[in-house]
């Protein structure tokens, strides 16, 4: 079954990229520029695995993530991909509930690898198998 990501990310440019190397690899790929319209697609569409910029206009990732994770009718895997590389930032997206945190400039096999390894886990939690 192809997974589907969403990537919530403001800059055009960051998400085209983003598109272009997960439908490469045969995911299905929805993209939004905020994070009301994430969450609403992440419902509407059934997403797995939800890619999540940091720094956005209004309501920024830190929050989308906080209201993903207080939602019970949402359970998907999170990803943070930004440029903040601070400590305290990266320990904060963990804090939150994220799976893993991408600092910007990514490599695109990097990302590849990342997704992959996310859901992995996901599924094998989901369906009760070991761990590898």
């Amino acid at each position: 079954m192809v997974k589907k990501i969403i990537f919530i990310e403001d800059e055009e440019d960051v998400r085209n990229a983003v598109k272009y190397i997960l439908e490469a690899e045969n995911y299905e790929f929805y993209g939004a520029v905020s994070g009301p319209e994430g969450i609403a697609k992440i419902t509407k569409y059934n997403i797995d695995l939800l890619l999540l910029d940091i720094m956005m206009p209004g309501m920024d990732g830190f929050e989308v993530c906080r209201a993903i994770k207080s939602e019970p009718s949402i359970d998907l895997p999170i990803i943070f991909i930004s440029a903040k590389t601070d400590a305290t930032d990266i320990a904060r997206g963990f804090a939150l509930g994220a799976d893993d945190y991408i600092i910007k400039p990514f490599d695109p096999n990097d990302l590849v690898t990342r997704v992959r390894r996310v859901l992995d886990k996901y599924d094998r939690r989901q369906n009760n198998y070991p761990p590898v």
